[in-house]
């Protein structure tokens, strides 16, 4: 009877051992696999222990920030209010229409222990992951106290660095006290489209928290923020003596604009910075010519007087033709900044009924428009440079690129240079087209 071979000597030929070789390969891929499971599993087992249901939390739309009484803070929260809203709003018992949003207000130290103090008044958990835009009330802005709250915003995760800064002129609770929706019902959609309709339309600057914040922290550019106020909402009677021919149509502020009807809440202008601390406001029109410098500038209507009869105005749809160029020379002690912004547009209206359509008489145009521009232009320059002594044009970003080391840059101290520096505007104007009418 033969036996059979032992496992010992099985090893010892070649052939077996190659045949135990994918067995023993398959064997450790097995326990591979067994581990990571037993690895893995936990894991998502335990994913969902923290999560919070959309019901369970009070999303914070606004913020504001006043300067305290009893504390060193008075933070007012705008938060959305969870009723069920139809394509015509909630209705109350008495016919009228319910609130989209509810206001807190506390005092407090720090934005952190205000929220948790505002806890209190709701069985939801506040959250700021949906916040659109952060009022300061100039007090506040115009203090030495705005930077130390805006430095600590980054910090918290749930707060989005592309949140909009608005400087209200007055209260930051008074004006959200105003801020109120119309013709919607849904308030985080219709405080998103407010805000980036009027930036659209260049009465405002982007005012990003982001941009506001780099602005803080760099020496090549200072920083802008949104303009708000709250409206009185009363247009002058006639036979009040006051009469205005004809401006542009932007040469007002946030809180000032001729108007009725709507929300008392307005947004327009823009307020400026040198370092924390904020120096003045710039009007409509005037943000709109710093949205042509800065690239800001998407389209707008502007109204300018008829060159051939001034008793009349014309209205044109202008948009940006090409990038704007910035040149800066630091070599000698003045710098000099040489500015070239090219625009295009279409003729909307011509009142005095002049054919404007005509070669000749388009070109008579182009210029008249030019030299608006460039009027407008150097008046801003010149009250940035000698008023606000902040460059808000960014024209630090240019000249930084002549300097090899960042010791070099400090020490030509651009913030002292750029009121000094030469600005040269050239606006170059071409009518693209006529609107409807040809002739």
């Amino acid at each position: 009877m033969l036996e059979s071979p032992c496992w010992r000597c099985l090893l010892q030929r070649p052939a077996a051992r190659k045949e135990l070789r994918p067995v023993r390969s398959s064997l450790i891929k097995k326990i591979i696999l067994v581990l990571l499971i037993v690895v893995i599993l936990p894991i998502g087992a335990t994913g969902c222990y923290d999560r919070w249901e959309p019901d369970d939390l009070a999303y914070v739309l606004v913020m504001g920030f006043d300067k305290g009484v009893t504390d060193k803070l008075r933070l007012t929260l705008q938060i959305a209010s969870f009723r069920d809203q139809g394509e015509g709003g909630s209705q109350k018992k008495g016919g009228g229409q319910a609130s989209a949003t509810e206001s807190v207000t506390v005092e407090c130290p720090s934005l952190f222990t205000g929220i948790n103090i505002a806890n209190i008044t709701t069985s939801r958990r506040i959250s700021l992951m949906h916040s659109k835009y952060v009022v300061f009330s100039e007090e506040m802005a115009r203090s030495g106290d705005f930077e130390k709250y805006v430095i600590d915003l980054p910090r918290f995760r749930e707060f989005r660095k592309s949140t909009h800064i608005v400087i209200s002129r007055g209260k930051a609770s008074d004006f959200i006290a105003q801020n109120k929706t119309f013709l919607s019902m849904r308030p985080a959609k219709a405080f998103s489209l407010i805000l980036s309709q009027q930036v659209r339309d260049s009465f405002l600057p982007r005012g990003r928290f982001f941009d506001l914040y780099n602005g803080l922290k760099s020496d090549i550019e200072e920083p802008v923020a949104i303009l708000g106020g709250v409206n009185p909402l009363k247009l002058k009677q006639p036979g009040g003596g006051e009469h205005q021919e004809s401006v542009s149509g932007g040469e007002y502020v946030a809180g000032e604009v001729p108007r009725q009807g709507g929300v008392k809440r307005d947004f327009f202008g823009a307020a400026v910075f040198r370092g924390p601390k904020m120096v003045g406001a710039l009007d409509g029109e005037e943000t709109r010519v710093l949205g042509m410098v800065t690239g800001d500038l998407q389209r707008g209507f502007f109204t300018i007087k008829d060159p051939e009869n001034p008793d009349y105005i014309v209205a044109l749809d202008v948009r940006p033709a090409r990038r704007t160029q910035i040149k800066v020379n630091v070599k000698g002690d003045r710098p000099v900044v040489d500015l070239t912004v090219r625009l295009e547009g279409e003729i909307l209206a011509v009142q005095s009924g002049i054919c404007y359509e005509e070669k000749e008489k388009k070109a008579v145009l182009e210029r008249a428009f030019e030299q608006e521009i460039e009027e407008r232009m150097d008046s801003l320059v010149d009250e940035c440079q000698n008023e606000f002594r902040s460059d808000i044009f960014g024209f630090g970003r240019r000249a930084v690129t002549h300097f090899l080391y960042e010791k070099e840059w400090d020490n030509y101290n651009w913030p002292e240079k750029f009121p000094t520096a030469q600005v040269n505007t050239d606006v170059d104007f071409i009518i693209r087209r006529t609107g409807m009418i040809f002739k």
